[in-house]
């Protein structure tokens, strides 16, 4: 009996063995469900709000500009200035003007006042709204007209919330002041009313309910609130997926094979939970790697290059600035690198007003409108000037939309130089090239160990070269590793290097003291050249 006992016991131990880590893998794997459900709901609600803002500065734009141009109201050059913004805006369908309750004109012709009558809400923002906007005799349910300031837009909402997702997924817009009337902006699709309680401005959240995964988010600055709800089937199907798989291994290899799963998916999610510490954290330095003056070898600027320790190990920005951006903490680490170099940039001045720093701005950076508020605080803190500032992008990160491209220009009309980092590994084009209106672009360390190798893409450094030429770019060759290298930029007229060749990345006080040492060894140059003048 005791061994029957026993050899039960041990039976139930072994099941449990095989069985539990199965359990809590399944748990876990629901859990991984829904999290990836949330996180596609926080991406699809995002979305509607990047197209609403883009929108709403459209609109703002054109106020500006109909309410500044002088000309008479409804005047046939205001008519045509008003065609012109409708033509040029990615969301706006038509563009008008209202006084009173009427809409006078529009930039389609209208031929005759339209009366509104009240509109169906006004926004914190003080833009009002009327929905399914009728024109003439057709009433156009997909379109609601906006007004502020005398100025109207006709927009079709649909095209806010229409994306490539799932067939029962719901997306809305709505205007959070009014949640409490349920004014839903856009496609009315089943929504539960506790979906349209409003959250705070700039905030996401997700959460389970009625069997929907939902997602919401809010504008930072318009009174715009995305809603997104999908389905709790799809994680059960994501759920399904794996077990299908992982329970027929898991019963012929039992817990080892099911720690090692839980193991690969511990290590998968574990560099995305070091990151946002890291980055709440501020656990990150930065390293300069000299600029020089390829026709003199004089250091004239920095790259400022952030790296992430994490015990004896140092991590450089290709290890963990990807993982950054897709856990949105790639502001924070933007930021802290800002921080250090305001904190640095003065020593640095101190030795030679005209030295550089370049600092690095991914996509996100570009996009994201409090950049140009750490770029503000960098030059206001080290007491720097335009010239002493230099921002680098990625071609990805340079065409990223039109907020990069307006803050790449307010950049460049505060007298801050951009550069184009990386040329040549994305897609950018020349026209897109011409367009951007950048100061310098930085050549690929890629294409310049290709130099003096014959090999089928050695000659592409030269088109390099002349493209920038012709467009009046500086250059600034990267990954200068021999003299034949800098021999041969410096008789392509390349202006700027870095690379090995001349130092590698060091702390700020080891390029102080090189600076230092240089301007030693230019003095006596300069001193011995005085003595046989004489």
């Amino acid at each position: 009996m005791r061994s029957f006992r026993g050899e039960s016991a041990a039976m139930a131990v072994a099941v449990a063995g095989f069985v539990a880590p199965i359990l809590l893998s399944l748990q876990l794997a629901w859990n991984q469900s829904i999290a990836t459900e949330k996180a596609k709901g926080l991406r699809y609600a995002a979305e509607v709000v990047r197209r609403s803002e883009e929108t709403g500065a459209q609109f703002y734009r054109a106020a500006q500009l109909l309410n500044h141009d002088h000309f008479a109201p409804c005047s046939p050059p205001e008519i045509d200035l008003m065609r012109e913004i409708d033509i040029g805006s990615s969301y706006i369908q038509m563009v008008g003007r209202i006084s009173g309750q009427s809409l006078v004109c529009t930039s389609l012709g209208t031929p005759t006042p339209i009366a509104l009558g009240e509109p169906n809400l006004v926004t914190e923002n003080g833009v009002s709204e009327w929905m399914d906007f009728k024109l003439g005799d057709v009433r156009l349910d997909r379109l609601d007209l906006l007004e502020y300031q005398g100025v109207a837009i006709l927009v079709d909402t649909h095209l806010l919330v229409d994306q490539e997702t799932e067939s029962d997924v719901r997306l809305a817009l709505i205007v959070p002041s009014t949640a409490s009337r349920q004014q839903i902006v856009g496609p009315k699709v089943g929504l539960y009313p506790n979906w349209l309680n409003p959250i705070d401005r700039g905030k996401s959240i997700s959460f389970l309910d009625n069997g929907f995964v939902v997602s919401k988010v809010r504008s930072k600055n318009l009174d715009i609130q995305a809603i997104s709800a999908m389905p709790l089937s799809y994680a059960y199907i994501r759920l399904r997926r794996f077990a299908f798989v992982f329970v027929p291994i898991g019963l012929l290899c039992g817990a080892a094979l099911a720690w090692a799963a839980m193991r690969i998916s511990l290590n998968r999610s574990s560099p995305r939970g070091l990151i946002r510490e890291a980055a709440r954290n501020r656990d990150f330095f930065v390293e300069y790697q000299p600029v020089v003056e390829l026709a003199t070898r004089r250091i004239v600027g920095a790259e400022a290059l952030v790296r992430w320790q994490r015990g004896n190990t140092v991590f450089g920005p290709a290890s963990f600035i990807k993982l950054a951006e897709d856990t949105g903490v790639i502001s924070l680490i933007t930021a802290n690198v800002m921080e250090i170099v305001a904190r640095d940039l003065p020593k640095l001045l101190k030795l030679d007003r005209e030295f550089h720093v370049a600092v690095n701005l991914s996509a996100s950076d570009l996009n994201d409108i409090t950049t140009r508020e750490h770029i503000a605080e960098l030059m206001s803190k080290s007491g720097a000037s335009p010239r002493n500032l230099v921002i680098e992008a990625t071609e990805h990160g340079l065409v990223g939309g039109s907020i990069a491209t307006k803050m790449i220009k307010e950049l460049r009309d505060a007298g801050i130089c951009v550069a184009i980092d990386d040329f040549g590994t994305g897609y950018s084009s020349l026209s897109c090239l011409q367009n951007l209106g950048l100061d310098a672009l930085k050549i690929d360390k890629s294409f310049v160990d290709t130099i003096g190798t014959g090999g089928p893409t050695s000659d592409v450094v030269l088109h390099i070269i002349e493209m920038a030429r012709s467009l009046r770019l500086s250059t600034v060759a990267e990954g200068v590793e021999t003299e034949a290298q800098a021999e041969f930029l410096l008789q392509r007229k390349v202006d700027l290097a870095q690379g090995w060749l001349f130092s590698k990345a060091m702390s700020i006080d080891a390029l102080c003291n090189q600076l230092r040492q240089s301007g030693r060894v230019e003095n006596e140059e300069a001193a011995v050249l005085s003595t046989k003048s004489r």
